[in-house]
């Protein structure tokens, strides 16, 4: 007689019985397997970015402190590892010094090397933007003052009487990554904020690139919406930090003598009315004000529309992706196509994605267990995975 198997396996109870074993330990298998080569909350929101094709995100945009930059208590004791030195940056104009990583500087230039724009985007005041420079991700543009300046890096030639910038060494830089360059204003930028419904020229006195003898004008003399606005605050007894701003200035909250809690918080949430043509939004627990045509997001528009290639509409919903940590992000974050926390740094901020999970992937606390550095590096890795 000759044997079938195909019979003996269609009506042999044991082999059914061992079949279905082996289904039932293949399937335990794979289930193993994506756990543990996956991390589920980062994957997942990974996934539900990947919205756009690859090709459409042109330009990364990214804030800095809190994002790119962060301030442990005590800098000295964070040096990084082997192949991942840490850079400690200089103090700021209110004392504060940070610190980035020599990977989230490299993974910076590879998102450069895909062919995208990498811009970085702060409130920053200009003058500490300046000095910041060397030790930031060498981008395609700099903005500071919450979007009120825009400048670009250009090679050094004969007769360039601006700033030199010398980038500090990182772990993994080619020379390349290395080389020197100087910067430009975005002059047609510039003209929109130097309306006189903006912030008029007075600021820019005294805090232009090429340096000058000229000292920056009295916030009391300069004319322009947004310093009338500025001159009626001192009135009302508040302490403003206007050094270094040519088209923004901030309170803080620590600086105030004359004005009570209630007023800075009425201040801070919009509950006191201000002049139409101009925006505020809350930086590192500081109110700033600036011209509506500025602020982060309309900034981002404006280069999107620069950057990108003629080919399909020029808007950040498909074009743009954003790293980012503060309320002053928010309407960045919203607009791009998607945003990417390393840290939650307030109770808007964490509300804000909490109301939009599909929108935001949160890389550090309370997300995951990461924080600091490596949460910005593993950001930035997804980021990576989401246009290579």
């Amino acid at each position: 007689m000759i044997f079938s198997f195909r019979s003996y396996r269609r009506n042999h109870p044991r082999f059914r019985s061992f079949a279905y074993l082996c289904c039932v330990v293949l399937f335990l298998v794979v289930q193993e397997s994506n756990a543990v080569n996956s991390v589920p909350s980062v994957e997942l929101d990974s996934t539900r970015a990947a919205m756009s094709t690859k090709d459409d995100i042109q330009v990364i945009f990214s804030d800095v402190d809190g994002t790119l930059v962060h301030y442990p208590e005590d800098v000295d004791k964070h040096k990084g590892s082997s192949g991942n030195r840490i850079l400690a940056l200089p103090p700021s104009s209110t004392g504060m010094r940070g610190i980035i990583s020599s990977r989230t500087l490299d993974r910076c230039q590879s998102l450069r090397r895909y062919g995208k724009k990498l811009v970085i985007i702060s409130g920053m005041r200009t003058s500490t933007l300046l000095k910041r420079l060397p030790y930031l991700p060498r981008s395609d543009a700099y903005c500071a003052e919450a979007g009120g300046r825009i400048f670009y890096p250009i090679p050094i030639h004969e007769g360039y009487a601006g700033p030199v910038i010398k980038l500090e060494p990182y772990d993994g830089a080619s020379p390349n990554d290395l080389t020197s360059f100087g910067i430009v204003e975005d002059l047609d930028w510039r003209a929109r904020m130097e309306h006189s419904k903006a912030a008029g020229v007075d600021g820019f006195v005294g805090m232009e690139l090429q340096s000058s003898d000229r000292e920056p004008i009295a916030i009391s003399e300069r004319k322009g919406l947004l310093w009338d606005w500025a001159n009626t605050l001192v009135s009302k007894g508040c302490v403003l930090d206007t050094k270094g701003y040519s088209t923004c200035f901030r309170l803080n909250r620590k600086h105030q003598i004359d004005i009570s809690e209630e007023e800075f918080d009425a201040l801070a949430s919009n509950r006191i009315s201000f002049p139409k043509g101009l925006s505020t939004s809350v930086n590192l627990g500081c109110v700033d004000f600036y011209p509506s045509e500025s602020g982060k997001k309309n900034c981002c528009v404006y280069l999107c529309k620069k950057f990108c290639s003629k080919e399909g509409a020029p808007d950040l919903s498909s074009r743009a992706i954003c790293l980012c940590d503060d309320d002053n992000d928010s309407e960045m974050a919203l607009a791009c196509q998607h945003a990417y926390v390393p840290g939650i740094t307030s109770q808007s901020m964490a509300e804000i994605v909490q109301k939009n999970p599909n929108q935001i992937t949160v890389t550090g606390k309370p997300a995951t267990s990461a924080e600091g550095t490596v949460a910005t590096e593993a950001a930035l890795e997804l980021v990576l995975r989401n246009i290579a």
